[in-house]
């Protein structure tokens, strides 16, 4: 790659990266998935300048980055996996615990601290140093206390860790019913996946590229951004899906399609009351249930409630989700409409939900499990036998 491509090349990706961090970092929300967002946007941006500024060409001009990207390899593992964790706890606040992830980012900034202040002259002359010896990881005692290639092995560590888990809490939201209707949009599944799968690959290029091939020695490679391979993907995977560039469709579908809602106690039951009222007469006479794009938002503004008193209303009343409430009346729609055995004779199980208001088969399925412990099919073959 020529260094004017090189200039291109990275400008975008910093650039994009900036972008799509002060966006999220900016946003009015209060949901903590967006500030891990911002800070992850934000730390590859910083990364991705400093990448190039340390590529063989360019080091002695801006020897200041030197040895500025390592410490950050630190914070990628729980960046990502506090991703996966607030994007399934999005009314969670951030947990003072998850500071402790961060520790190992702080050590090896302390540790490089005396080389970061040191004077540009310094920096050059340990630069000149370190292109004499033909390794990346040579290092002089005086500025650095361990072997850097310990703190790729820690990194590796970490990376597995990180990937272990966050495969370890997949599956168990994917096990808990009460995700369901998170899983159902495919976009969704696809962005964990993809990073996920990423994060298989970041793992298996460390331990080939740092750990098997090198025998702890490492000349000047430009492929280190395959190190943040899942980062990578967050940025292709937001370009596709410019949408959720928006904080408040973001926190739209978090918070409308994830079960994990804080339960807020009703101050004021009359007014509950009132509100349960006109949602149960809405649903009962003019059957707003049927339009598969309802929501708690366009249900309050057709009411004139605020959509957080009708959640509010509806947990307080019935004791469930606004989106159980209305995945149930869409179930009682159904069968009211196969209580006629020959209806089935004409058409589809699936017709007929998509008719009620689901929106696909798979929220039909997974919203019919949850409300009769079985799928439609054996469901409605019992009642006819």
């Amino acid at each position: 790659m020529s260094n004017i491509g090189s200039v291109y090349f990275f400008s975008l990706l910093s650039s994009l990266c900036f972008l799509f961090g002060l966006n999220y970092l900016i946003r009015p929300s209060k949901l903590v998935v967006s500030k891990i967002l911002a800070l992850t946007f934000l730390t590859l941006g910083y990364m991705f300048i400093a990448s190039y500024a340390i590529l063989k060409e360019n080091i002695l001009n801006y020897p200041h980055f030197f040895r500025t990207i390592a410490p950050l390899f630190y914070a990628l593992p729980p960046l990502n996996f506090l991703f996966l964790w607030y994007l399934f706890h999005p009314r969670d606040k951030f947990h003072k615990a998850f500071y402790l992830l961060f520790l190992p980012l702080l050590l090896q900034f302390i540790e490089n601290a005396k080389f970061f202040f040191s004077s540009r002259e310094v920096k050059i002359q340990e630069i000149h140093w370190m292109l004499q010896q033909g390794d990346y990881f040579a290092f002089s005692p005086e500025f650095m206390w361990f072997d850097p290639i310990w703190h790729v092995y820690t990194k590796f560590v970490l990376y597995i860790l990180s990937f272990l888990a966050m495969c370890f809490f997949y599956i168990r939201f994917r096990l808990n019913q009460q995700y369901g209707p998170f899983f159902s949009q495919k976009v969704f599944i696809y962005w964990v996946g993809g990073i996920l799968f990423s994060r298989l690959f970041t793992v298996v290029y460390i331990l080939y590229t740092f750990i098997l091939a090198t025998d702890g020695k490492v000349t000047f490679i430009n492929t280190d951004y395959l190190l943040i391979a899942e980062f990578v993907f967050h940025i292709a995977f937001l370009v596709a899906n410019p949408k959720f560039l928006d904080v408040q469709i973001l926190s739209k579908h978090l918070k409308e399609d994830n079960a994990s809602e804080e339960v807020v106690m009703p101050r004021d039951e009359e007014r509950l009351q009132e509100i349960a009222t006109k949602v149960e007469q809405c649903f009962s006479t003019e059957q707003v249930f049927l339009n598969s794009q309802l929501s708690a938002e366009l249900l309050g503004s057709l009411t004139g409630y605020p959509h957080r008193m009708i959640g509010q209303a509806i947990k307080w009343k019935y004791n469930m989700s606004f989106r159980d409430y209305l995945n149930n009346y869409r179930i009682r729609y159904i069968e009211e409409m196969l209580s006629d055995p020959q209806l089935l004779q004409k058409t589809s199980i699936e017709a007929i939900a998509e008719a009620s208001g689901f929106g696909s088969r798979q929220s039909f399925y997974t919203a019919f499990r949850k409300a009769k412990g079985c799928t439609p099919k054996e469901y409605f073959t019992s009642k006819q036998g």
